[in-house]
């Protein structure tokens, strides 16, 4: 053992000049604390985080804990450990250095620090029940002696209250709430906790606070993912887009963020019509998801994927993914992923004309009574109800509708307002139809959710041939059209195609995407092939060896009619000028 100390000694001299290896040969020369090398570790942990190595931050900190003589400073820095490996989305690690930290100290702002920790990721798994007793709990213990790790637990179970559904956690979170001192800086958080565990309580108000966190967000960029999550639960889309968009370019730099509600991310894209980038986020999730045992975080994944699948015509792997999905939750425990999965399954049945089934599927995403099974991922399905409705349940769709449309009430954003006058459109009787879609339209706000003006100007249209109003059906067939053309929706492409041969209209088919023929992680490479980074470069983002990165360029290649590495970026370039939704582009 003192040779191999030596040994470490002389190469920590040797490398003066990388302070990094330096201190990590210091560290395995050490045989007792040292406060000195602690701190040298600390600093390089401190440099990890800064290019986003939370990995290698979280492991020297816990190092530098173990080196740290006094007790105190180990267990600071134990907790600071399990800060940083949040984010590598591995809980029993998290867990491992939050409970060293407890056999450490007795100090109750660190130990409240530590569960603040643990409750960061422990929202990822599907034991939701269990998670906000706990998570509630401690918050309730905190409110007089803690108040800001009592607001980041309550923040936390606000996020199971998310996935579970259930009600009557919102009303706990309402009680601790009511118990928190207000300060001002806390404000930001506050609200978020109010729009998690119910967006449509005073929407207003919570929507008239966003220009002040956009503001917030601008100057402290980590708040970004936060305001993003809030912009998308208040339906205001394009908000969420553009702070996703920022937060991802940090993210491509530093690593998924397996925390808090992620699936926004891509639900905020698929709304949005950029359903390449929400696949993409998805398989980012999933490889994060996997590789830390976190199914719920899979699961979430899988019912967005299954969705886009859906809208783009793959109703066998669309339903695959939502099963998956449905497989990895008890739908008691988590009735936001059970929702979303009925609701791709409903889009893919949708897909192949099978509209009984399709309303069997959107008939679970509400109770027997009417009432939405979640109270946030239920409401969108309102419409697509409505368009799978055929013989014998006209009522009951109509007595749903009626039902959200009351409790919604003056709370319901501009885009369920369209959804629901939508579903009246498609449920009204023959002569009555056409003020609801007129209404779905009327707000030009609508264009931001894409996918879902279409499908309106498309029953629309079908409305107005059917009544012989041919020359008004024209203008929203032929904007319907190039929207799902721009989407890629094919069965709605078709739908839309043969309503305009019905009304006279020359219909030509349009070059298909080449990149559209790939599988979304050959997608991810080819992007980040085309902006130079090389085959290790792309493989630490995407979890893949190079070996492997290389195969799916090989296979890629043929299928985009390019044979060289230097064709990618102008390839890319074409795409994007074809007017198809890019992460860039508003």
């Amino acid at each position: 053992m003192g040779a191999q100390r030596e040994a470490h000694l002389a190469l920590a001299e040797m490398l003066r000049a990388e302070p990094d290896r330096r201190a990590w040969h210091l560290a395995a020369a050490c045989p007792h604390p040292d406060a000195a090398v602690s701190a040298e570790l600390e600093r390089t942990a401190g440099r990890a985080r800064r290019r986003g190595g939370h990995a290698a931050a979280a492991q020297a900190l816990q190092r530098a804990a173990e080196l740290a003589p006094r007790r105190e400073d180990s267990a600071r820095l134990l907790v600071e450990a399990a800060a940083a490996a949040v984010f590598t989305g591995d809980i029993a690690w998290v867990e491992e250095l939050v409970a060293a930290a407890h056999a450490r100290t007795d100090c109750a702002t660190l130990l409240a620090s530590a569960a603040v920790q643990a409750g960061r990721l422990a929202v990822l798994t599907g034991r939701h029940t269990m998670v906000f007793s706990r998570l509630a709990d401690a918050a309730e213990e905190l409110t007089v002696s803690q108040p800001a790790a009592a607001l980041d637990l309550v923040a936390g179970a606000a996020v199971v209250r998310f996935y579970s559904g259930e009600d009557t956690q919102r009303h706990r979170i309402q009680d601790i709430l009511r118990r928190l001192p207000e300060n001002a800086s806390h404000a930001g958080l506050r609200t978020w906790v109010r729009a998690v565990s119910d967006p449509f309580d005073d929407r207003a108000q919570l929507v008239s606070l966003l220009q002040q966190l956009a503001a917030e967000a601008e100057a402290r960029p980590e708040r970004l993912t936060t305001f993003g999550i809030l912009a998308w639960l208040l339906d205001e889309t394009p908000q969420a887009v553009r702070a996703f968009d920022e937060a991802f370019d940090r993210w491509e730099l530093q690593g998924a963020l397996p925390e808090g509600l992620g699936g926004a991310v891509a639900w905020a894209y698929v709304e949005r019509g950029r359903w390449e980038q929400a696949r993409e986020a998805c398989t980012r999730t999933t490889a994060v998801g996997r590789a830390a045992g976190l199914d719920h975080a899979v699961a979430c994944a899988a019912t967005v994927d299954a969705t886009v699948l859906a809208f783009q015509g793959d109703a066998s792997s669309a339903r695959t993914r939502a099963e998956d999905a449905l497989t990895l939750i008890d739908p008691l425990e988590s009735r936001s992923v059970s929702v979303y999965a009925r609701r791709a399954l409903g889009a893919a049945a949708a897909a192949e004309g099978a509209y009984e089934t399709a309303y069997d599927q959107l008939r679970m995403v509400f109770t027997a009574d009417g009432a939405p099974v979640h109270y946030h991922a239920a409401y969108p399905a309102l419409a697509d109800l409505a368009a799978a409705v055929r013989c014998g349940r006209h009522e009951e769709a109509v007595a749903i509708v009626e039902r959200s449309a009351s409790a919604l009430a003056d709370n319901a954003s501009p885009r369920l307002r369209a959804l629901i006058s939508r579903a009246r459109g498609l449920l009204a009787g023959p002569e009555d139809a056409e003020p609801h879609f007129r209404a779905a339209l009327a707000d030009p706000v609508l264009e931001y959710w894409p996918f879902e003006r279409a499908q309106t100007l498309l029953d629309l249209a079908e409305w107005l041939r059917r009544r012989r109003r041919i020359t008004e059906a024209r203008g929203p067939l032929t904007e319907a059209l190039e929207i799902f053309r721009r989407l890629g929706a094919r069965p709605w492409i078709e739908c839309a195609r043969a309503e305009s041969r019905a009304a006279g209209l020359d219909v030509t088919d349009a070059a298909p995407d080449a990149l559209a023929e790939l599988s979304p992680q050959q997608q991810q490479i080819i992007r980040l092939a085309a902006r130079g980074l090389t085959n290790r470069e792309i493989g630490e983002k995407l979890f893949l060896s190079p070996r492997t990165v290389g195969s799916h360029l090989y296979r890629s290649f043929p299928k985009l009619g390019i044979t060289a590495r230097s064709q990618l970026r102008d390839l890319i370039e074409d795409t994007l000028a074809t007017g198809r939704p890019t992460r860039n582009q508003e």
